[in-house]
């Protein structure tokens, strides 16, 4: 399907809000595992999750967490082997892990909150929901009224010691607006079983589509997918694109890095794809 070094894709003309035009071919520099020449897509998930649409890296316990549109919630190794698999109310469209506790963060789409999750047996522990006001403005985040909310896809988690919480999040809005925001969630703070996260700044990278986030420890940079261009941009916490390739696959709603350089892509059309970072 790809070549097995880079993937080419034309993408002039896709960006705007008075940004330049990126250039007309852009690479993304991976290796598909096996012998060089044309390779299959190396399709790792093993137990068939419905509508895959996020995946994160645990440091701690080495395996791999991926979640579902259905609620599937699916634990396995870098190989795709299963450790275990549960359920959690709700349309699940990214998870994320905190290093120093070794618990589990959820995002649901329509209702925008944020679950802390207990990586064993998924059992859920507290609740932030998203306050959508910013800067004097109610529903900045807008709540939709269709099925599908198209809220809130993305969600990672960056640790930083100095931060009162631990560390930040960052989300990607899929719509209305369009775009990715620091939260800050009292997880040392808050109290209860439920406490409102809030929008700490946006980052204005006119970004289309962010569906997917993941944060390079090697780089110090997020990485922001764009579902509908497959383009792959890293940015700077500040906000700033410093490169962008094409991206691998398709409906790529989940992204992560092991420690050992493998990116993961969680596709919603079905199944986890494994390649070899060659940034």
């Amino acid at each position: 399907m790809k070549r097995a070094w880079t993937v080419v894709f034309l993408c002039a003309g896709l960006f705007s809000c008075g940004k330049s035009d990126p250039p007309s071919d852009i690479l993304f520099p991976c290796e598909w595992p096996g012998s060089p020449g044309f390779l299959p897509v190396t399709n790792i998930d093993r137990s068939n999750l419905n509508g895959p649409s996020g995946i994160c890296y645990h440091p701690g316990r080495k395996t791999l967490f991926a979640v579902g549109d259905r609620g599937d919630v699916l634990e396995m190794r870098p190989d795709g082997t299963p450790v275990s698999r549960g359920r959690l109310r709700g349309d699940l469209e990214d998870i994320t892990v905190d290093p120093a506790t070794g618990l589990l963060y959820v995002v649901l789409e329509g209702d925008d909150v944020i679950v802390e999750v207990d990586p064993e047996g998924f059992l859920p522990i507290r609740r932030f929901p998203v306050d959508r006001s910013f800067q004097g403005d109610p529903a900045f985040l807008r709540k939709q009224t269709r099925r599908y909310d198209n809220g809130l896809e993305a969600l990672v988690f960056v640790p930083d010691a100095a931060h009162p919480e631990g560390g930040s999040f960052y989300a990607g809005n899929q719509e209305d607006p369009d775009c990715v925001v620091e939260l800050f969630v009292p997880l040392k703070s808050g109290r209860g079983a439920e406490a409102p996260a809030r929008i700490a700044r946006i980052l204005t990278t006119g970004l289309p589509d962010p569906a997917a986030i993941f944060f390079d420890p090697r780089t110090r940079l997020l990485n922001v997918v764009s579902d509908a261009p497959n383009i792959l941009s890293e940015i700077t916490p500040a906000g700033r694109v410093v490169r962008q390739f094409a991206f691998p696959g398709n409906d790529q709603e989940g992204a992560c890095l092991d420690e050992e350089g493998h990116l993961y892509i969680a596709q919603d059309c079905g199944g986890i794809l494994k390649l070899k970072d060659k940034r």
